[in-house]
């Protein structure tokens, strides 16, 4: 069986998940390959592992007249994107939750080589997918497999919609762009992305409860489509417990408190919620001295009020990552909405115990009393709370650290995730049934 997975960028959170299902997929002998279309950081990725490539565009062949038809199309096409973009995103605030047009100035044909697979996977397509192109180049045969890191697929444009639940009846007025109209680009893409989508076999994954039921009520969707939750997928010999001594050791920080840490792509994020755990230190209430480790991009407020910090920057090594996670001895996800944080997941894995806010898939993970403490979204001083009383319980943060551990272990091993992701490939392709008639 071969397989074909297309993600944006080969790094950050949803292409780290994606990667690991397809080098399990590869040690479970699936021919899997994965394309990718932007690689900021310049790592070369395709000299390391020839499974890894940039994806490789290859216009489709029409004749001079159909050339010539096209190009008037085209720029007619483009004025209205351009006209979309420079009317209702090009002033948001470039700190704003991340939004994507499904219509772009560029064509997205993948080459015939891409494609050529059993089964297509898609995973975070924004900012590369223009979705006409882009579903036109792959056969209306295959079967396609769409799991959903956010919120974008099944939306007119956000990523995250912050309660707004238009993607039901096809957006407008959207409230996360600017000069929000009935007609909008969040209109536009919704349409696009509904256009493309028709008649295709799509099977849509989430590795959270919460995604799939907000995806099952989008209407974008073919009439077909099918919906599965599964599970993010660790390595558990790159996420184990270290030694918290020499954690701190290795990390260069010389101090017994009770380390309590925060991580995200940017710290900036409204939806992550590092302005909550910042708002909540001060009203702290513990015998125990409190520091704080926080990883991510964005600068740190200075304030009396607040207690040490030791900031980590970003970070996108496991190696790196381990220590941080072994090192602390509470970690915080303050998400406002989020799918399955891989943060928590990750510390979890570490042998350390997550306070969480109530929201999204964290809940699912976050088990009160069990794995850890949830608070009531948004709430400051029930989250001060949380962390005042385990920052003195070390006996409990160790018993909610291993029974955390355990959870993973048993729930979120990458090789029953890519397992899953087999037997979902082999369904589609009835591959199953081949099986049980042999």
């Amino acid at each position: 069986m071969k397989v074909s997975h297309f993600s944006t960028f080969p790094y950050g959170g949803a292409a780290a998940a994606a990667l690991r299902t397809h080098h399990q997929l590869r040690a479970l002998n699936v021919d899997s390959q994965f394309y990718y279309h932007r690689n900021d950081r310049q790592d070369d990725f395709a000299s390391v592992e020839e499974e890894i490539h940039k994806i490789d565009f290859a216009p489709p062949k029409k004749s001079v007249f159909r050339r010539f038809i096209n190009r008037k199309q085209t720029k007619q096409r483009n004025k209205e994107i351009y006209r979309l973009y420079n009317q209702h995103l090009k002033d948001r605030d470039s700190h704003a939750e991340t939004f994507s047009m499904a219509r772009l100035p560029e064509a997205s044909h993948l080459s015939l080589g891409s494609v050529d697979a059993d089964v297509v996977h898609l995973h975070w397509l924004a900012f590369f997918a223009d979705y006409e192109s882009f579903f036109g180049s792959i056969g209306r045969d295959v079967p396609i497999v769409w799991t959903l890191h956010d919120m974008n697929a099944f939306t007119g444009g956000c990523h995250y919609s912050t309660g707004c639940d238009k993607f039901k009846s096809g957006c407008g007025s959207c409230p996360q762009i600017v000069n929000p109209s009935p007609n909008d680009v969040s209109v536009d893409s919704f349409q696009a992305k509904r256009s493309a989508l028709a008649g295709r076999r799509i099977h849509v994954t989430a590795p959270s409860q919460w995604m799939i039921d907000l995806a099952q009520q989008s209407s974008i969707w073919p009439e077909d489509v099918t919906f599965e939750k599964i599970h993010l997928g660790f390595d558990l010999s790159k996420f184990y417990p270290v030694d918290k001594s020499e954690a701190r050791r290795q990390l260069g920080i010389e101090s017994d408190a009770v380390l309590v840490a925060f991580g995200a792509d940017d710290i900036r994020s409204h939806r992550k919620g590092f302005h909550h755990l910042l708002n909540s230190l001060p009203q702290i209430q513990t015998k125990s001295p409190i520091e704080c480790l926080v990883f991510g991009a964005g600068e740190i407020p200075e304030s009396d009020a607040l207690p040490k910090f030791h900031p980590q920057g970003f970070v996108d090594s496991v190696d790196r990552q381990r220590l941080i996670y072994s090192a602390a001895d509470l970690v915080i996800v303050p998400s406002r909405e989020d799918n399955q944080p891989q943060v928590g997941l990750e510390a979890m894995a570490c042998g350390t115990p997550v306070i969480g806010f109530d929201a999204g898939g964290i809940p699912e993970y976050v088990r009160q009393g069990e794995t850890g403490c949830l608070v009531p979204l948004g709430d400051e001083s029930k989250l001060a709370e949380a962390i005042s009383g385990l920052a003195d319980l070390q006996s409990l943060r160790q018993r909610l650290g291993s029974s955390a551990l355990e959870m993973v272990s048993t729930e979120f091993e990458l090789v029953k995730q890519t397992q899953a992701y087999q037997r979902t490939y082999e369904n589609l392709c009835g591959l199953t049934a081949q099986r049980s008639a042999a």
